[in-house]
């Protein structure tokens, strides 16, 4: 009888493409705030969750090694804006991220001292408004976006970037998160350290796929860590303490066990 392959959920981003380079397991494509649904309701065995859903859960069991993140400007997480920064009174969040929503929060008022009032849409509340500004952006969306209005008076503010230049440790934004009730978690972890592995030896083939290749190759290559060692978690550990500090996440973990 042949083994069930393990369920796995990934966003549909340019930055997650190397983490998936030589799997031969389907792979569900959603944006964060769908990945944590799915994952919570026991549909997926491994997901690709953003890191504050992952600090949120009682003992987490995540993938050691392998992540999304930065070491400085990230350019694809993003606050767009006009104006004077410390002139900003409101804010639309992404409704398809939860760390970052929380990451913006933190860094304008820990790094920036302000306090804007925070407003929370659907994806069609988005799309019918518009590209209203003050406004945060995330993964795909938040490079096209910089794209349609390079040259223009539009500010980005990087949060990779702002986070690394105040803390001097790397930003985790998402980790393999791992079912409890999986069996196989260190083979399926192994097969994700490796399915990585692949993906950095050919981010030259997988920037190819990409309609900018030129652009697609600088941003996995320059922007985007794809690593989980010491250093990434004393970023999440501090990405927690600031969690507690400003009661954005009120249940945090008691600890991650690493597979």
């Amino acid at each position: 009888m042949e083994e069930t392959p393990p369920r796995i959920g990934c966003v549909p981003y340019l930055n997650a493409r190397p983490l998936l380079e030589g799997l031969t397991y389907p792979v569900r494509e959603r944006v964060p705030s769908e990945l944590i649904e799915e994952f919570q309701a026991g549909e997926l065995d491994a997901a690709l969750l953003s890191s504050i859903d992952v600090i949120s859960m009682t003992d987490p069991e995540v993938v050691d090694g392998v992540a999304i993140g930065s070491r400085g400007d990230v350019h694809s997480v993003i606050l767009a804006y006009e104006g004077a920064l410390q002139g900003i009174q409101r804010v639309t969040l992404d409704p398809a991220s939860h760390t970052s929503n929380a990451l913006l929060q933190i860094i304008l008022s820990e790094f920036h001292g302000i306090q804007p009032e925070y407003v929370h849409l659907t994806d069609m509340e988005v799309k019918d408004q518009g590209a209203s500004l003050p406004r945060l952006l995330i993964g795909d969306p938040a490079i096209f976006f910089r794209k349609r209005t390079s040259g223009s008076e539009v500010q980005f503010l990087d949060l990779g970037g702002v986070w690394y230049r105040h803390t001097g440790l790397p930003f985790v934004f998402a980790v393999w998160s791992l079912r409890k009730e999986y069996t196989n978690k260190k083979e399926l972890s192994q097969t994700l350290r490796e399915a990585k592995a692949s993906g950095l030896s050919n981010l030259s083939k997988i920037a190819d796929r990409d309609a900018d290749s030129a652009f697609a190759f600088r941003y996995l290559s320059e922007s985007i860590r794809f690593d989980l060692g010491a250093e990434e978690k004393q970023g999440l550990r501090l990405f927690s303490k600031y969690l507690e500090e400003y009661n954005i996440n009120l249940s945090p973990s008691k600890e991650i066990t690493y597979f």
